[in-house]
């Protein structure tokens, strides 16, 4: 079967979020996006009202398709350990920031990604609620189900900041990385290894917080 023609909003959407990832918002023009996806300006402005709602629009989809295809559970077995949970968190976020089907796949969508970790824009504010919020949470669930022990949730918040900024680390300064240590260079064939060295190396920064934290004495 043909595949179908792309709707002028989804052609509007893909191309938007090329130019925006590879000018920025502020030097991205509604007639820049125009003329590269072959549609008036008018037919813009139905669709999106102004730049900033096709901004916003354009990181919605690219976050829901992020996490729609990389969900924090994926290829988890039944009934998994805390363990196995962190395991697949911690896949799917490398998958999500850096394969060909996740972010590191949508060219200047995927530089409009980079640039809203490095530089959030008043858009980024949506995603963090839906999106990154949550995963947080979640995360910090996974943690505290592996320590396993009475623990104030402000006190393991780091651990999953940490492990979260491991994974963005790899993404954002992948060039680096690979000028540093070609072997470890984070593409598409070093995914499986990465996510496992930062899994293997958070589990060992977990157990070390757990060793720091007392629990309360019974009283006799």
């Amino acid at each position: 079967m043909d595949e179908q023609p792309a709707s002028t909003k989804e052609r509007i959407l893909a191309v938007a979020g090329d130019i925006f990832g590879e000018k920025g918002f502020k030097d991205t023009t509604i007639r820049l996006i125009a003329e590269r996806a072959r549609v008036n300006v008018a037919a813009i402005n139905y669709h999106f009202r102004d730049k900033e709602s096709l901004y916003a629009a354009i990181l919605e989809e690219v976050f829901h398709t992020g996490f729609t295809r990389f969900p924090a559970d994926m290829d988890l077995p039944p009934q998994p350990s805390p363990q196995q949970r962190l395991r697949a968190f911690v896949r799917a976020m490398f998958y999500r920031l850096q394969s060909r089907e996740g972010w590191g796949g949508l060219a200047g969508r995927g530089r409009l990604i980079a640039r809203e970790l490095l530089a959030p824009s008043p858009a980024f504010e949506a995603m963090l609620d839906r999106y990154i919020k949550p995963h947080r949470d979640m995360l910090v669930d996974i943690i505290a189900d592996i320590v396993a022990l009475p623990c104030p949730r402000e006190k393991l918040l780091p651990c999953a900041i940490s492990i979260i900024g491991q994974c963005i680390y790899y993404a954002v300064a992948a060039p680096v990385i690979g000028l540093m240590s070609p072997v470890n260079a984070p593409n598409e064939h070093n995914l499986e290894r990465l996510a496992e060295f930062v899994w293997v190396f958070s589990l060992g920064g977990i157990a070390a917080v757990s060793a720091t934290i007392t629990t309360p004495k019974e009283t006799p």
